[in-house]
């Protein structure tokens, strides 16, 4: 149950994210932390050393997502929520449902960010030179909404056992995305983002299915 409560608490900053002006945001989120973690704390959701890893897993990615980057507070948060479940991780109808609506949120925007910084990371520039001048290249519009829609349908899909469907799914990509990579005229960075991006992505619907299956009963 810990394990779902950090993951809905995160995703509720999240949501207050898209709402709120920079400062105000993160004095709510602040705020609807720590109401979170004394509703958990005093109906009996968590005990002791449940809130405290809340508090410790809120913070952190209060901290990270704000003063550093999405990838750094997701991969916190994914090593938290997975030793969590590895503690306190029983299974338990409630706690796949919150954990569950959780990640719906996390797989949108915020997973959109992830993947976004990771390719930036991705084209660091060799210690031999400057970076190279980024060149202007073709984006498929609405891409904003292609990558949480592939998230969530690659979770569901492989909740209820449709690990045929899911491959289908990652090649109808790479074919859609052919004419792009191959107009990339042998420089291969096309290539190498969209893999390093897709990679991403499938990991953390992945991730979020793997947790929902291990707390359902």
């Amino acid at each position: 149950m810990t394990a779902a409560i950090l993951v809905a608490m995160v995703a509720g900053t999240e949501l207050l994210r898209w709402v709120r002006p920079d400062r105000a945001r993160l004095i709510a989120s602040a705020a609807w932390l720590v109401a979170a973690i004394v509703a958990a704390g005093l109906t009996g959701a968590v005990g002791a050393w449940g809130a405290a890893a809340l508090g410790l897993g809120s913070a952190a990615w209060l901290v990270l997502r704000w003063r550093f980057a999405a990838d750094l507070a997701m991969a916190a948060l994914v090593i938290v929520v997975g030793l969590l479940v590895v503690i306190d991780g029983e299974p338990d109808r409630v706690a796949a449902v919150i954990a569950g609506i959780g990640a719906v949120v996390l797989l949108a925007h915020t997973s959109n960010d992830v993947c976004r910084d990771v390719i930036a990371r991705a084209r660091t520039a060799p210690d031999d030179g400057p970076p190279p001048a980024p060149e202007p290249r073709p984006h498929l519009r609405g891409g904003r909404f292609i990558g949480p829609l592939e998230r969530w349908l690659i979770a569901a899909l492989a909740l209820v056992g449709a690990e045929g469907v899911v491959v289908g799914l990652m090649a109808a990509k790479g074919i859609g995305r052919f004419p792009e990579i191959s107009g990339d005229r042998g420089r291969g960075s096309t290539a190498e983002e969209f893999l390093v991006g897709s990679l991403v992505s499938w990991a953390l619907a992945g991730a979020a299915a793997l947790l929902i299956a291990v707390l359902r009963p």
